[in-house]
């Protein structure tokens, strides 16, 4: 006997997707920061983590989250999201981040799990290909299923470390805690 299948995960929005998200990640977040050491930053990083590596060693991680929609007219996914998620993730590096990741979810709209299934496969085929095109410091990833983990499929290799000073005390206050982030969403997700 077959087992059965599980069925993809969908949302209605972005921030559907986030509190979903954030009810299952298993460190210490702070979502949706809007604005480091006093400076608004532009994007705003819809996850942050700060992750202890070593004893005296953290590394602080931005996720960028988006939807993948159904695209009527295109009768197929839209990849705008991807293009746009991506573009927002490596941005986070300019505001000290030492790693993006952008989390793909899927819209509700997607008519059907073959769609997701060509998107998942497409991107796991080209993983290589993609990884050298959008450099070392930014992973892509999955939300497939309702409390899952994050299924990474082009995987980041190496930490960023600001060449500025002015990138440097970002990453300076983020570890100080001198950042704004939405205190309800967080406290929901916990």
């Amino acid at each position: 006997m077959k087992a059965p299948k599980m069925e993809y995960i969908r949302f209605r929005t972005e921030e559907e997707f986030l509190r979903t998200v954030l009810k299952n990640m298993p460190y210490e977040v702070y979502p949706k920061v809007t604005a480091i050491g006093g400076q608004k930053i532009n994007p705003d990083i819809d996850i942050l983590q700060i992750k202890r590596t070593s004893e005296n060693r953290y590394e602080i991680i931005g996720y960028e989250l988006k939807l993948i929609k159904f695209n009527k007219r295109s009768k197929g996914l839209s990849w705008n999201a991807l293009y746009t998620g991506i573009g927002q993730a490596l941005l986070y590096l300019k505001n000290g981040i030492h790693r993006a990741f952008l989390l793909i979810g899927f819209h509700k709209n997607i008519p059907d799990d073959a769609l997701i299934d060509e998107f998942k496969d497409w991107l796991w085929e080209n993983r290589e290909l993609i990884a050298k095109i959008i450099g070392p410091y930014l992973s892509i990833g999955t939300y497939l299923y309702e409390r899952s983990s994050i299924s990474s499929i082009v995987g980041g290799s190496s930490k960023f470390y600001a060449p500025d000073e002015k990138t440097q005390l970002l990453s300076k206050e983020i570890f100080q805690g001198k950042f704004t982030f939405n205190k309800k969403l967080r406290s929901e997700g916990k």
